[in-house]
């Protein structure tokens, strides 16, 4: 498990996004799970797995990493996510369809793709990921089983 990074989808994943009238995100609501499965990946040793934790999420256009930051900062995550590893559409150009969306997230994070775990609801978002080399998990309580099976 050592050297894993884990990729989060985040609407109907870890929580619920809040989009205002124009189409940006004005809110993110996590789920009551979301943060202590977050700490506990992120934690160091013993406490924790000590892993590397990111984000890939299909955001609206216009919606900018700062706005993101903003957003998951507010809802009390944004720490728990490595900076370089926040991915998302609006900025980067490309969305959850495409597998190099999931080849740049392993590029960011410095590693092979078969060392990333994807976790998304969205069976073809998995898809895709799985056709990068990514083991995804359709839950983040599902994600401790995934890790289990990774070398």
């Amino acid at each position: 498990m050592a050297g894993t990074v884990v990729f989060f989808d985040l609407g109907d994943t870890l929580g619920v996004g809040r989009v205002g009238a124009g189409g940006s995100i004005t809110g993110f609501d996590p789920f009551p799970f979301a943060t202590d499965i977050l700490k506990r990946l992120k934690d160091p040793p013993p406490s924790g797995l000590g892993l590397r934790l990111g984000v890939i999420s299909n955001t609206p256009t216009g919606t900018t990493a700062a706005n993101m930051a903003a957003v998951l900062g507010a809802a009390g995550v944004l720490a728990f996510f490595d900076p370089a590893l926040l991915l998302y559409s609006s900025v980067e150009g490309l969305d959850k369809t495409k597998k190099a969306f999931f080849t740049l997230a392993a590029s960011r994070a410095a590693t092979s793709p078969q060392r990333c775990v994807f976790v998304g609801e969205d069976a073809s978002e998995r898809t895709v990921a799985s056709s990068a080399h990514f083991a995804t998990a359709f839950h983040p309580l599902h994600l401790f089983h995934v890790l289990k099976t990774m070398p």
